[in-house]
């Protein structure tokens, strides 16, 4: 997670001038997973973890300011992440503060386990925090801001987001800029009988110059075969890389009482920085969600 840097002055004056003054609207709402997996790596080398399902979610909703805290275990004995997730002033459709993703791939549908779409990236992304202005149900525009770094300062840039409902079938686009950079997505969604089928496309430049061209694609397809069982799979593409590089990603899950079985395979050579990508593995457990 990375620290707040757009306007912090700004945003932190406000959130604590809200807090100040603002009767809590709700109570807060925890939520959580906790659960065991046993993970199979391409080489051999199997691993037994007991220790990475377990999570908790503290959601705090005043009516003015919204923020999201996770604990999380990372698989030390007794270890814990903290990290503030979300944390936002909302004015009527202005909200402004530290978000979870950006707004430029906002128009991405379906399976994100490989890629997510093409964010707006220099030296770091705008993954943090800005400023978002709902115009419509459907249209987002957004001021965002990427962290500074030794070698350069923050660099502020603009995207925006559409996304609209036909009945049959849902279509969006989304993109922005910062810096020398730029991206822009474009996603489409459409539901047959008990599958979801969608399809995403991004492009864009990268890097501090915009020298460094992007090319993605991921479509997935998730099967409600049962009211238990769900089968979800993502194949994904680097076009921009040498020898286009592709994965899939396949997860099935279970469902019977408050437990959820799954099992999922990750194949490919793709060097996207997920959880899963670059390291084949197939992965089995057992969780529950409260």
């Amino acid at each position: 997670m990375k620290a707040i840097k757009l306007a912090s002055v700004f945003a932190v004056t406000a959130v604590a001038a809200a807090v100040s003054t603002a009767t809590f609207a709700a109570d807060a709402i925890i939520t959580g997973e906790a659960g065991v997996e046993y993970v199979m790596t391409k080489d051999g080398t199997d691993e037994l973890d007991g220790t990475d399902l377990g999570e908790l979610e503290l959601h705090v909703d005043t009516g003015i300011v919204y923020a999201e805290l996770e604990f999380k275990t990372t698989g030390d004995d007794e270890g814990t992440d903290i990290n503030m997730e979300k944390l936002y002033v909302k004015q009527g459709a202005v909200s402004f503060g530290r978000f979870d993703g950006t707004v430029a791939t906002g128009s991405f549908m379906g399976m994100d386990e490989i890629y997510g779409g093409v964010d707006l990236v220099t030296s770091d992304d705008t993954d943090n925090t800005g400023i978002r202005y709902k115009v419509t149900p459907e249209l987002t525009l957004a001021v965002e801001s990427t962290p500074s770094t030794g070698a350069e300062d923050s660099d502020i840039g603009v995207a925006a987001s559409y996304v609209m409902d036909f009945g049959g079938f849902k279509a969006g686009i989304s993109g922005g800029a910062v810096g020398d950079a730029n991206a822009a997505n474009i996603g489409l969604q459409t539901v047959a009988g008990p599958a979801t089928l969608s399809l995403n496309y991004g492009t864009g430049s990268a890097g501090v110059n915009g020298d460094t061209d992007v090319s993605k694609m991921t479509a997935s397809v998730a099967l409600a075969a049962t009211d238990a069982l769900t089968l979800t799979l993502e194949y994904s593409q680097d076009m921009e890389t040498d020898g286009e590089p592709s994965a899939t990603y396949f997860i099935g899950e279970y469902v019977s009482g408050d437990l959820t079985y799954y099992v999922k395979n990750y194949a490919g050579d793709t060097t996207e920085a997920t959880i899963d990508a670059g390291a084949e593995r197939t992965i089995v457990g057992v969780k529950t969600f409260f």
